[in-house]
């Protein structure tokens, strides 16, 4: 048997107990989610096959529990069953033995119905983002139940939104100053580049469109560099989105006569200069 981290195994015992509650859907999601990240998972790999409706699915899963773990106990029997096989006389017995054990641990439980336990774990919830969505999965921060889309992966479990949020703002060090001498720096740079792009697009017009892309990243990455420079290279969530905008602000404001003159042309150069640009100014500034 493979050996499995302990994330993983919280996140099978979830998947095992959504499968038991018959919601074989939320099940596949979540055993495909767990072998996205571990596909040498065998237990998942048969959990799986246990909730796909489709018999080739179904029976490929099990053969590749099989292959990674020829002992898995659960593919032995689930294939032989879809195969219309005998069990192993060994696999059969182990199967009357767990029976066994369940139908022990109910009769226990029956015996303390005076002492109902609720296990919030057992319990199916809505995505606190999605309520339309039963999920059992939790965030590891705050416990509240995630769907599949709201999860956020970290070395140590699932994340909700709101709380991988607020582990990303202790890498944010941007002061409130920052937002205006960024924009101080970026908008007169870019304004300089927009009208010197309008000027040398209208005079070569096609010949300088090959070099516009490696010009333009070139340009925007300056701009991006010499921004994050002037705010002592701190970082803010919306620094990069700031400086972009200004950079757009910046190349914009040279060619909006052209553009109500109807002088399209004029400004193809420019435009495919200011799509590079942006890209390479906010990224020089993440």
């Amino acid at each position: 048997m493979t050996s499995l981290d302990p994330r993983t195994r919280s996140l099978l015992r979830q998947a095992d107990k959504i499968a038991a509650a018959g919601k074989r859907s939320a099940a596949v999601e979540l055993y495909e989610k767990i072998l996205d990240e571990n596909p040498n998972a065998d237990t998942a790999w048969s959990g799986l096959a246990s909730v796909l409706a489709d018999p080739v699915k179904k029976e490929e899963s099990f053969e590749k529990a099989l292959a990674l773990n020829p002992e898995n106990g659960d593919a032995i029997r689930g294939l032989a069953t879809l195969r219309g096989e005998p069990i192993p006389a060994e696999w059969v017995i182990q199967e009357e033995v767990e029976e066994e054990e369940v139908g022990e641990e109910t009769a226990v439980s029956e015996t303390h119905e005076h002492e109902p336990v609720t296990n919030d774990d057992d319990l199916l919830l809505a995505c606190y983002r999605h309520p339309n969505r039963e999920t059992g999965l939790r965030c590891y921060n705050c416990q509240k139940p995630i769907c599949m889309d709201c999860t956020r992966k970290t070395p140590v479990g699932y994340l909700c939104p709101d709380c991988y949020r607020e582990k990303e703002d202790i890498f944010f060090n941007a002061k409130n100053r920052d937002y205006i001498v960024a924009p101080i720096i970026a908008f007169p740079l870019s304004l300089i580049a927009g009208f010197l792009a309008l000027q040398v697009g209208s005079f070569f017009g096609i010949f300088i469109f090959f070099l516009a892309a490696a010009v333009g990243g070139g340009i925007g990455g300056l701009i991006g560099r010499l921004a994050k420079r002037a705010v002592g290279y701190r970082r803010g969530r919306y620094l990069p989105h700031t400086v972009s905008a200004m950079v757009i602000l910046g190349f914009l404001i040279p060619s909006l006569p052209a553009v109500l003159l109807g002088s399209l042309g004029a400004i193809l150069v420019p435009g495919i200069l200011l799509f590079f640009a942006t890209g390479a100014a906010f990224y020089a500034m993440r």
